[in-house]
């Protein structure tokens, strides 16, 4: 069962109807508990609040009430300009609308309302409009609603609203413009209900709860909501539109009867961790450990090496692994962005001096073909291996790497970004219809994961270091037992050959 869709009449009736019962309630009685704790702690100043929310709670409502009376005070009193991104144009509308109607309740003088069109340049270098809708105070500032085009604002100063965040086209992206209000003392709203473990929101959040991102995080449930007296104020409102009202219980048990399974994410703020994720969220923190990642913790054993070849904009990626009984750990990582190649292979030589270096598997699509050519000219062709990342050898990359994980064969670090991008891929079609696609369709690039992927068929496909014993024509092994005694092998039986020295051996022949 689906949850209903509030069409923007239905909305502007129960706005219009909130407005009404507002009037005839003290104005220190306007906002929720959740509501009002929302406004204090953007009132404080927090630069980077990231709010997690449940669906049907009226938390931009709450938003709208604090950008009001933001907009509407002086310079002096801490006055500034507001920015809001909403996901759609309806959305956009909407807001300015309910920003409005608080400025009526409060009795704030508002100069205009506008409808504008705003020039932003796209990334071919393109100017075009986008239409805005704001709202000018008294005091000079203005709220203005934008579409979810990060490049909007650029250029801006004041706070920025990202509402919805989870389900922007390229959050990121807006993220990356937004944080340059910071600069000059503006500040950031995210707000969002979930969608998904992998999805950017949900590891911004993650990444500020892990201190690699500073900001702060609230969360507002459904029944932290209905604590504060969200049914109550639902059923007074739907009175005043002459609407049949329900008790609490029943709102409860009407809304939870909406959702369904997807309760749990919409309602109580649980991200929801399939999402179609070829490695699910259970086998990745499955094989998470804090002892992963850290080269002081190499034991001198066999490694094998997985590099992800970019320059620019994406992560360049080089992990190396220690093989440990059954276990690939891993013990060091290269993850930059923008370096030069000369800076990305002179990690990749070192590796050779720090670690016991079976193989390394490089991605030779595109720009890989001479990193590749290059580095089996120093090391030689069977210790640096070329992989094109293209067709049946990307889907055979891509379930080896499931495998490992499913198996429990790995161990990685415990990281936000890592496990967004050991999620980002998913599998289109099945093994019996022949369709089987891998697929990223987020804005995470997936770097980690070829880097992985590429780190474990080295460790399953590459030769393997062994010792070995000299051996007489009669196949006796010089300075060990003789044919018959204890301890004798016969000289094709790999388990014979002792410590002698240590070559290389391609799988499969000796």
């Amino acid at each position: 069962m689906r949850a209903p869709v509030i069409s923007p009449q239905e909305r502007a009736a129960d706005r219009a109807a909130a407005e009404v019962a507002f009037s005839t309630m003290p104005k220190g009685d306007l906002l929720l508990g959740y509501q009002q704790r929302t406004m204090d702690k953007l009132f404080a100043g927090s630069p980077l609040l990231v709010i997690e929310k449940s669906r049907r709670i009226g938390l931009t409502w709450g938003v709208a009430a604090f950008a009001a009376l933001k907009a509407a005070s002086n310079m002096e009193a801490g006055g500034q300009n507001i920015w809001y991104m909403g996901y759609d144009k309806d959305m956009t509308l909407e807001f300015i609308e309910v920003c409005a109607m608080w400025a009526r309740a409060f009795g704030l003088a508002v100069e205009e309302r506008e409808e504008e069109e705003v020039l932003v340049t796209d990334e071919n270098g393109r100017e075009h409009g986008v239409k805005s809708f704001s709202i000018r105070f008294a005091s000079g500032f203005r709220i203005t609603a934008l579409p979810s085009v990060p490049r909007a604002l650029r250029g801006k100063q004041g706070i920025v609203i990202i509402d919805e965040a989870a389900f922007h086209k390229n959050v990121n992206e807006v993220l990356k413009s937004a944080m340059a209000l910071l600069i000059w003392g503006g500040q950031v709203v995210v707000i969002s209900t979930h969608d998904g473990v992998a999805n950017p929101f949900n590891v911004l959040i993650d990444k500020i709860a892990a201190k690699e991102r500073k900001g702060e995080t609230m969360k507002i449930t459904f029944m932290e909501a209905i604590a504060d007296g969200l049914a109550e104020r639902t059923a007074l409102v739907k009175k005043t539109r002459g609407l049949p009202t329900m008790t609490r219980e029943e709102f409860i048990e009407d809304v939870y009867g909406y959702y369904g399974d997807d309760a749990s994410e919409e309602l109580d703020c649980i991200p929801a961790k399939g999402s179609g994720a070829l490695i699910s969220l259970e086998d990745i923190i499955a094989c998470e450990s804090d002892e992963a990642g850290l080269p002081g913790l190499y034991m001198g054993g066999l490694c094998y090496g997985g590099r992800d070849v970019a320059r620019r904009r994406d992560g360049q990626i080089q992990l190396v692994g220690e093989k440990v009984g059954d276990v690939l750990w891993e013990r060091d990582g290269y993850r930059e962005v923008g370096q030069t190649f000369a800076h990305q292979d002179a990690w990749f030589d070192g590796s050779f001096q720090l670690y016991r270096m079976v193989q390394w598997r490089v991605d030779q699509t595109g720009m890989g073909e001479k990193v590749v050519e290059d580095q089996q000219r120093k090391h030689g062709a069977s210790r640096v291996v070329g992989v094109l990342l293209t067709g049946p050898e990307r889907i055979n990359l891509a379930f080896g790497l499931q495998r490992a994980f499913q198996q429990r064969k790995i161990r990685i670090r415990s990281n936000p970004r890592t496990r967004a991008d050991l999620m980002a891929l998913k599998k289109m079609g099945s093994e019996e219809s022949g369709g089987i696609r891998i697929i990223n369709d987020g804005d995470v690039h997936a770097d980690e994961f070829w880097a992985y992927a590429l780190m474990w068929q080295a460790m399953e496909m590459a030769g393997s270091l062994y010792e070995y014993r000299g051996v007489d024509r009669d196949g006796r092994a010089t300075g060990g037992p003789k044919r018959g005694e204890e301890g004798w092998r016969h000289p094709d039986d790999a388990s014979g050959r002792a410590a002698h020295g240590t070559r290389f051996q391609e799988r499969g022949a000796w």
